[in-house]
């Protein structure tokens, strides 16, 4: 008799690895200072914990409307993610991130806005923005 849980923990494992697979990375806009971010860094901007940049310039969040990459590394759905956004401007805390449709429009972005950061499949990175490290 094989285990009934074997099947499902392997689906998992197998989910997992196909979202981490993805070649997914954080780029900001040149005029960003930062070369690296520690995974720990790059959820507290993605989540508003974080507004501003170490050289105390502001950072403008865009994320595409699927965004599944960031959300598997967020840990959240893309539903979590609106929701503590709107936390976030319902208290003055945060200002909600330019939503676009896809990958490219988060590049297009992120290119032409000082002190923005967005997180895209790694193919979709063009010239105009810089890839950022994550540790």
């Amino acid at each position: 008799m094989r285990n009934p849980i074997v099947i499902p923990l392997v689906m998992l494992g197998l989910a997992g690895f196909s979202s981490a697979g993805a070649e997914d990375t954080a780029i900001v806009n040149p005029s960003v200072t930062v070369t690296s971010l520690s995974a720990d860094e790059l959820k507290d901007v993605f989540l508003g914990k974080k507004s501003a940049w170490d050289d105390g310039s502001k950072i403008v969040v865009s994320v595409a409307k699927d965004g599944a990459g960031l959300m598997s590394v967020l840990g959240k759905s893309p539903q979590q993610f609106t929701t503590s956004w709107k936390k976030l401007v319902f208290t003055g805390k945060g200002v909600m991130p330019e939503q676009v449709d896809n990958d490219d429009a988060v590049v297009a972005f992120v290119a032409k806005t000082p002190g923005a950061i967005g997180y895209v499949d790694k193919a979709k990175v063009k010239d105009g923005v810089k890839v950022v490290a994550v540790k």
